[in-house]
C-alpha cells in the first residue's frame, strides 16, 4: 500500500504539471510555473527518497513521512494556484484519506490537524500580505472579506475532520472484514486439508457421483483398490467402475434418502473380490440432493475369516454332540459284533443265514472303522511334536501311494519334492495322515483316472506343499461345507478325512487353502512353519542332528 501511495503522488504530480503547460498552450496565459516546477521536484524526490527508504525504516514511520511530504505539496499548490481561492484544496483530502487507511483513526485525525493548521496558516499569510499572490492578473480572482475567510477555512476544516471520521470507520471496517475472511480462508483451507488428509487415510474408498450417476471425486484409498488412475475414472458413469450394476444404480437413485447396502462378487481390476459397498444420498448446504456418495470396502479376508469361523463353531458344536453318541454305540456295537460272529460259526456253510451273518459283521466292522475316526477327530490324541524332515516324509508317503491298491490303471502319481531336505516342527504320525488323507481323496475325485500332481517348495519361514487332481472339482456349495465332518461327496467316504486335516494343520500353526472349480479340479495347498532356527537344504537332516 505505501508503494501504491507513491505511484498515486508521482501521477498526480506528473498530471497537474502537464495540465499547467497545456492550460498555458492552449489560452496564451503566462502562468508561473516555476514554482510548479520546485514543487514537482520536491515530489518526485520525496518519491524517490519513500521507494529508498520503504524497507528500511517501520511502516507506521515511512507512512507518517509520506504524508507529511504529501501535506507540504498540497499547501504549496493551493498557495501557487490562488490559496483561498484555489481548486486544489480538495487535494488536502486524498492526504487525510491516506493518513486514516494507512494510520487508522488517530493517525487520520493528526493528519487532518495537520491540514487544518498547515492551510489555515497559508490563508492567513496570504491575506495579511506576508505572502504575496503568484496568481497572474489575467486569472479573475474572488476577493474575500474576513468572514468569507473565517468560513471558507472553517469548511474546509470540518471537511478535514469529516473525511478522517468517515475514512477511519469505513478503514476498520474494511480490516475487520478483511481479517474475518482471512481467518475464513484459513478455516476453509484447513477444513480442505483435513477433508483431504480424512479421505486418503481411509481404508476405505469414496466415491461421488452427480445426479446422473457420474463420478465427481474418487479418494485414493478408492483408487488402489479398482486398480485405476483418476483420469480413467473421473467424468465417467458409475456402472463403469464394476461397484454396481445398473440395477443397483437404479435401486440406488430410486431409494430416496435411505442408506443402501450391496455386497457381493466384483471385480477390481483383473481379480475378483467380495465388495461390500454403502450408498447415500449426497446433498448441498440447503439439503437439495446433488448426487450420491458410496463407500466400499474389499470383504474378501473378512469373508474368508468369518467362513473360518463359523466352520470352527459348526465343527466344535458336531464334535461335543456326537462324541458322546460314538461312546455310546461303540460298546453296543462291539457286542453285536461278537454276537454274530458267535452264531456264524454255528451256522451251515454257504448258507443265506451265513451270508446274512458275514454281511452284518463286515457292516460293523465299517461303523466301528467310521467310529474310531471320528474320535480321532473330536478328540484327537495328545500330539507328539519333534523335528521332522517334512521332504522325505512326502516322499515316503509318495512311494506308498504308487503302490497301493486305491491306485487305478489309469492313474498317474507326478511327485516335484522340492528342496532335498525340510525340517519342521510337527507330529510324524499326523504328518503321515495329512498327506495320505489328501491323497485318497484326490484319487476318489478321479474315478474315471487321472494325473495327480504333488510339489512342494520353501517359501521364507514356511513350507508348503500342493495336492492337485484333475478330477470333476466342487461347486461353491460343496466348498463351503468341504471341512465339515460327515460332508462327504464320494460314494463309501465317511466325510471325516478333510476335517482331520483341517484340525491337524491349524492345530501345527499352519494353513491350508483349497483351489476348485467344476470341472477343473482340485489343488489343495498346505503351508506349514519350518521348525525355529532349522536350515534347509541337503545338509538339514546332519545340522538337526536326525541323520
Amino acid at each position: 500500500m505505501l508503494r501504491g501511495l507513491v505511484v498515486l503522488r508521482v501521477i498526480i504530480v506528473s498530471t497537474i504539471l502537464l495540465s499547467a503547460f497545456l492550460i498555458q498552450i492552449t489560452f496564451s496565459l503566462t502562468l508561473p510555473l516555476n514554482p510548479i516546477y520546485y514543487l514537482a521536484a520536491f515530489a518526485y524526490s520525496n518519491a524517490i527518497a519513500a521507494l529508498a527508504l520503504l524497507r528500511r525504516i517501520p511502516g507506521e514511520t515511512h507512512a507518517g513521512f509520506q504524508i507529511l511530504g504529501d501535506l507540504v505539496v498540497v499547501t504549496g499548490l493551493v498557495y501557487i494556484s490562488g490559496g483561498p481561492d484555489s481548486g486544489f484544496t480538495f487535494l488536502y483530502l486524498s492526504s487525510v484519506t491516506a493518513g486514516a487507511v494507512l494510520l487508522g483513526r488517530r493517525g487520520g485525525v493528526v493528519t487532518a490537524a495537520l491540514a487544518s493548521i498547515f492551510y489555515a496558516s497559508l490563508v492567513q499569510l496570504m491575506h495579511s500580505g506576508v505572502l504575496p499572490s503568484l496568481v497572474s492578473e489575467e486569472i479573475p480572482t474572488r476577493a474575500f472579506t474576513p468572514g468569507g475567510l473565517i468560513g471558507n477555512v472553517a469548511l474546509n476544516v470540518f471537511a478535514f475532520f469529516a473525511t478522517a471520521f468517515i475514512v477511519s470507520t469505513a478503514a476498520e471496517k474494511l480490516h475487520e472484514a478483511r481479517a474475518d475472511a482471512e481467518r475464513r480462508r484459513e478455516e476453509v483451507s484447513r477444513l480442505q486439508a483435513l477433508h483431504s488428509s480424512v479421505l486418503s487415510s481411509m481404508s476405505s474408498g469414496v466415491v461421488t457421483t452427480d445426479r446422473h450417476g457420474d463420478v465427481t471425486y474418487l479418494n485414493p484409498p478408492g483408487l488402489e483398490l479398482l486398480k485405476k488412475s483418476a483420469r480413467e475414472v473421473l467424468g465417467r458413469p458409475l456402472v463403469t467402475l464394476g461397484l454396481v450394476s445398473s440395477d443397483d444404480w437404479r435401486l440406488i437413485q430410486a431409494s430416496g434418502g435411505e442408506t443402501i447396502r450391496l455386497e457381493g462378487l466384483r471385480r477390481l481390476g483383473k481379480e475378483e473380490a467380495y465388495v461390500g459397498v454403502s450408498a447415500t444420498p449426497l446433498r448441498d448446504g440447503e439439503g437439495r440432493t446433488v448426487g450420491r456418495i458410496l463407500i466400499f470396502q474389499d470383504l474378501t479376508d473378512l469373508k474368508k475369516l468369518e467362513g473360518a469361523v463359523r466352520l470352527k463353531e459348526k465343527m466344535a458344536a458336531v464334535g461335543e454332540l456326537a462324541a458322546s453318541i460314538a461312546h455310546e454305540i461303540r460298546n453296543p456295537l462291539a457286542s453285536i459284533s461278537g454276537s454274530v460272529q458267535v452264531l456264524r460259526s454255528t451256522s451251515i456253510p454257504d448258507s443265506s443265514e451265513g451270508r446274512l451273518m458275514d454281511i452284518v459283521v463286515k457292516e460293523s466292522h465299517r461303523l466301528s472303522s467310521i467310529l474310531e475316526d471320528f474320535l480321532k477327530y473330536v478328540r484327537p490324541r495328545e500330539r507328539a511334536v519333534e523335528p521332522v524332515d517334512a521332504s522325505a516324509t512326502l516322499r515316503d508317503a509318495v512311494t506308498l501311494l504308487q503302490h497301493s491298491d486305491e491306485l487305478g490303471p489309469s492313474h498317474r502319481v507326478e511327485a516335484n519334492v522340492e528342496p532335498e531336505s525340510v525340517v519342521v516342527s510337527a507330529d510324524p504320525g499326523q504328518l503321515r495322515q495329512i498327506f495320505w488323507n489328501l491323497a485318497r481323496n484326490a484319487i476318489a475325485a478321479m474315478p474315471a483316472g487321472g494325473t495327480l500332481k504333488i510339489s512342494s517348495r520353501l517359501s521364507g519361514e514356511s513350507w508348503t506343499f500342493s495336492v492337485a487332481d484333475e478330477g470333476r472339482g466342487m461347486t461353491a456349495d460343496e466348498r463351503d461345507r468341504l471341512f465339515t465332518p460327515f460332508a462327504h461327496s464320494f460314494p463309501g467316504g465317511t466325510g471325516l478325512g478333510l476335517a482331520i486335516v483341517y484340525r491337524i494343520v491349524e492345530e501345527h500353526g499352519g494353513s491350508i487353502t483349497v483351489d476348485t472349480a467344476p470341472g477343473r479340479g482340485t489343488t489343495f495347498t498346505i503351508a506349514l512353519p519350518r521348525a525355529a532356527g532349522a536350515p534347509a537344504g541337503a545338509h538339514a537332516l546332519a545340522a538337526s542332528g536326525l541323520a
